[in-house]
């Protein structure tokens, strides 16, 4: 992937979020993305601001998330 930092609008639901990822990675479809926020998966219909808000790391104020794929069919 390109960019490690990604800045994104509060109002932006999560799914949204997933769906810019998978484009950037290049992702086929029968590949599942999976993202997560402190070994937790949030809700697609979150909001990033919401999100940010619960998960945010204290010292730097940077929401970091992790994601993993796998093939889902075949």
């Amino acid at each position: 992937m390109e960019k490690r930092k990604y800045l994104v609008p509060c109002d932006m639901p999560v799914g949204q979020f997933i769906f810019i990822l998978r484009s950037r990675l290049h992702l086929s479809p029968g590949t599942a993305l999976f993202v997560f926020v402190r070994d937790t998966l949030p809700q697609t219909a979150n909001l990033m601001g919401s999100v940010y808000d619960s998960y945010k790391d204290k010292q730097d104020g940077f929401l970091y998330m992790c994601y993993s794929s796998e093939k889902t069919f075949g």
